[in-house]
């Protein structure tokens, strides 16, 4: 989920890079120019969404908790199988 929020974060700087660029070129429409910086915006906005920290210590902690028992559990079911092969 992280490498579609930063790919999110890369096409939004892209963005901005071109509209900087092409508002710093002197004919400039402004149509063009807020098409551009909408089009910004709409990929910052999934990218600060998805990249947004946990709500609380006690989400997070409870997440690792959660995690880490997920981990056990599929060692253990490794283990399991390896020796009734």
């Amino acid at each position: 989920m992280r490498m579609f929020s930063l790919l999110f974060v890369f096409i939004a700087l892209v963005l901005l890079v071109q509209f900087l660029i092409y508002v710093i070129r002197e004919p400039t429409d402004p149509f063009i120019a807020g098409g551009i910086f909408v089009s910004f915006l709409i990929c910052l906005a999934p990218a600060l969404y998805l990249l947004k920290p946990f709500g609380s210590a006690e989400d997070l902690r409870r997440r690792r908790e959660a995690r880490k028992e997920r981990e056990t559990r599929r060692k253990d079911g490794d283990n399991d199988s390896s020796r009734d092969s």
